[in-house]
């Protein structure tokens, strides 16, 4: 049985693999981690966490109190916190693959899998929480059985700790029968590899007292179980040993791709869609994608996790990171949901790190929530680019024309700095106007990324003067002399004139900003603009010496 005591291995491992490490990235190497709910798999997840598919490991404050950091998944002591397939750049010293996180799978679950990987035909029920329950045991079936089928390695987490305490191991033995019989249903063979999670220490040594269950385990054909920690990294170096062997097997069977050519593309376009509870988002993402990809459902609340996937059009990558629903704090205090606390929190880092944000509306709203009104403002705000998709088009009594200036209107009378956005009508549901939105992202894109040559700003700036001139300040005349664009993403200028930015109206900076947009196209994104006086002195000038200084001066060097 291997030992947590071989954590040294891990350095040796990462010696003799950094001359492979480019090739085995390349070929991304796939594990999942599946187990019962509860077994620490999340843990295991955030343990392996590194940067990439639009995941940084960034920290903040209340994180950094809590032992989480930003990009990881949510971990709860609540059986089912993780629902939908989370994907993610894993890695154990210098080994890097593709990692999986799925959800527990417990009785309720695996009587949702007929056999050979069949998902049995869905019921119909009256009660609203029986059809949530319904549609959530489903989608996590079908999305743990997807990332059973991606896999090379399976790492099959269940809980060491209540064997120890006498716990019967019947939970782990149906789950390790279950998915003996429906990971090769899409034609996967990756191998399992059993771990016994939360020995800390020398706690695997107690695991001898519980013959029966260690037995039982290991008559299920996966092979002796490793006794890791996900928590404190114990064993993380025996995982790593056999990911190391795993992945010289695929080297030699598969055809491996040039990883220079890989780094030549140009990186993904990041998006992040937001929006209220039960909108539509998660059913955009799939059509999108045209693949069931996440969990939906006709009620509220199915998505937790921020979910990211890459995917490429025939013009551009994507990674479209689908979120939860954004419900007030208040209503979520109401309710006491931790969890869905930290699902908001999560969908709001995936607005800071995102290139475009997509706000989903719903269209038989026919107008914009203060919630929603709420998301467009930190959208801009955040220097983010942002693009309004009015789903549910097929519920609308109106013209969609009609509607999208009444969406315009709204957000320019209550949140003016965001401008004039982009409205894209879609039917998830039915595919209509899906094709749109892309097309789109890629437009407002672009304005966001580029930079103006500075002789058409200037052009542009004199233009704006001649026709409305800044106010004079204190009798004196104002004068803008030239405009630069020192950066994009958001797009920033700076204009050097005659007065400061405190003596700049802030109505003016606004008639600017406007007028900008209007002339270069930079419809729903922050466009930010300083003034900067050119009449200041420079303190850091030498004085001009008077003549009585410098015949003083003089006089001392004769001496």
């Amino acid at each position: 049985m291997l030992r947590a005591a071989a954590r040294p291995l891990l350095s040796r491992l990462s010696k003799s693999y950094s001359t492979t490490t480019t090739n085995l990235a390349a070929r991304k190497l796939q594990v999942a981690i599946v187990g019962p709910p509860n077994a620490g798999k999340s843990t295991l997840f955030n343990r392996f966490l590194r940067g990439g598919h639009g995941v940084k490991r960034i920290k903040s404050e209340k994180r950094r109190k809590k032992g989480r950091s930003a990009g990881s998944a949510i971990v709860s002591d609540v059986a089912g916190t993780t629902r939908d397939r989370r994907e993610c750049i894993g890695g154990i010293g210098d080994i890097e693959f593709k990692l999986f996180d799925t959800a527990g799978v417990d009785d309720d679950v695996m009587s949702m899998v007929e056999g050979g990987g069949r998902l049995r035909q869905p019921n119909t029920f009256k009660a609203i929480e029986t059809v949530k329950e319904e549609i959530v045991l489903r989608g996590m079936a079908e999305q743990t059985l997807a990332a059973v089928d991606l896999s090379d390695v399976i790492l099959f987490l269940f809980d060491g700790r209540a064997l120890i305490e006498g716990g019967s191991p019947h939970e782990a033995v149906e789950m390790g029968r279950w998915l003996r019989k429906n990971r090769s249903r899409g034609g996967g063979n990756g191998k399992v590899v059993m771990c016994a999670n939360k020995l800390e220490g020398d706690a695997w040594a107690q695991m001898g007292g519980n013959d029966y269950a260690l037995d039982e385990i290991e008559r299920l054909g996966f092979g002796e179980p490793i006794m890791i920690s996900a928590e404190h990294g114990d064993g993380v170096a025996d995982i790593a040993s056999v990911l190391l062997e795993v992945g010289e097997k695929v080297k030699e069977e598969e055809s491996w791709l040039d990883q220079n050519e890989e780094d030549e593309r140009d990186p993904p376009i990041s998006v992040a869609i937001l929006g209220r509870q039960n909108v539509g988002k998660s059913t955009l993402l799939n059509r999108i994608i045209d693949e069931n990809r996440v969990i939906t459902g006709s009620v509220a609340g199915l998505t937790r996790d921020a979910i990211a996937v890459d995917f490429e059009s025939e013009t551009n990558r994507y990674s479209i990171v689908d979120t939860a629903g954004i419900r007030k704090a208040g209503r979520r205090e109401a309710d006491g949901d931790n969890i869905e606390d930290d699902s908001v929190r999560e969908a709001m880092r995936a607005m800071k790190l995102a290139h475009v944000c997509i706000l989903v509306l719903e269209g038989e709203m026919l107008q914009l929530t203060k919630q929603e009104l709420s998301i467009a403002d930190h959208v801009i705000r955040e220097g983010r680019a942002l693009v309004v998709v009015a789903n549910k088009s097929d519920t609308l009594k109106e013209s969609l024309t009609k509607y999208a200036m009444g969406v315009k209107a709204q957000l320019d009378h209550m949140v003016p700095h965001v401008g004039d956005v982009i409205v894209v009508a879609t039917s998830a549901l039915n595919g209509e106007g899906v094709e749109n939105v892309l097309p789109v992202v890629e437009q407002v894109y672009d304005k966001w990324n580029t930079r103006i040559q500075t002789a058409a700003l200037n052009q542009w700036l004199k233009e704006i003067q001649d026709s409305k001139p800044p106010p004079s300040v204190q009798g004196r005349r104002s004068k803008m002399k030239f405009i630069v664009q020192p950066k994009a993403r958001p797009p920033t200028f700076r204009i050097f004139a005659n007065i400061g930015e405190k003596d700049m109206p802030e109505n003016y900076i606004r008639y600017l900003r406007n007028e900008m947009r209007r002339s270069f196209g930079m419809e729903g994104m922050a466009i930010r603009i300083g003034v900067t006086n050119t009449n200041t002195k420079n303190p850091y000038a030498k004085k001009r010496a008077t003549s009585d200084e410098r015949r003083q001066k003089r006089r001392g060097s004769v001496r």
